[in-house]
């Protein structure tokens, strides 16, 4: 799928951001560049609908840490589309992602960024068949990670055929539906950040300080507002 340059090319980069670490921001910037995306709307999710318990930091929070954490990068751009909803459903991605190609134009090229354990987990999202094929994807792969493991977790009725690709350092997987819909996976297989949310706030709460794997900016704002201290 060769670009042009004619079309935008946008991403929704959504998640819990709970907080945002170097892994998002260096995912972020190895897609932009490695796919040449015009814009990367980085969108915190209020109600996820696969944890079963509230995100420790509220929305507010997280959007204010997002922000904080991709001032930096020009093409990303903070998003409200997954905030709260007035009746409090949880924000599906299939749903999002209706929405956001309702308001870019028709030749604009939307795809969405994953890490690899949610790619692995896709099975148990909204409708996942039909949101594979909503857009192409964009996947940091962990250590280990390859096209075979990427497309056992593919649910039932999508097929996956691998492609040769011209991207360095990257797999491209093609998934094709029973009524002939297609849409692509990028695998960056070159991400060197492996760092997780969950370590973080457990460090956090134990008054630990992981600065290393945080921006500045946001160590700064978590102990300003005192976040993750009683989980």
């Amino acid at each position: 799928m060769p670009y042009d340059g004619s079309t935008m090319r946008v991403a929704l980069f959504g998640g819990t951001f709970d907080p945002p670490h170097r892994g998002h921001i260096a995912l972020a910037r190895l897609a932009r560049t490695r796919l040449s995306l015009d814009r990367i709307l980085v969108a915190p999710v209020a109600a996820q609908p696969l944890k079963h318990h509230p995100s420790p930091a509220p929305f507010a929070d997280r959007v204010a840490m997002a922000r904080l954490a991709f001032t930096g990068d020009p093409s990303a751009e903070i998003s409200l589309i997954d905030a709260p909803r007035p009746d409090g459903a949880s924000n599906y991605t299939i749903d999002t992602l209706a929405e956001l190609r309702h308001q870019l134009a028709v030749d604009d090229e939307l795809f969405c960024i994953l890490g690899a354990d949610s790619l692995l987990g896709i099975r148990n999202w909204h409708h996942p068949a039909d949101l594979l094929l909503a857009c192409h994807f964009i996947v940091g792969a962990r250590p280990g990670l390859d096209l075979t493991q990427a497309a056992a977790a593919l649910p039932e009725g999508i097929s996956a055929k691998p492609l040769p690709s011209t991207l360095p350092h990257t797999q491209l997987l093609e998934l094709t539906a029973p009524d002939g819909r297609q849409s692509y996976i990028y695998l960056l297989t070159d991400l060197a950040e492996d760092v997780s949310a969950t370590q973080i706030r457990a460090a956090l709460s134990g008054d630990a300080q992981p600065n290393s794997v945080l921006p500045p900016s946001v160590a700064a704002y978590i102990r300003q507002h005192h976040l993750y201290l009683h989980l």
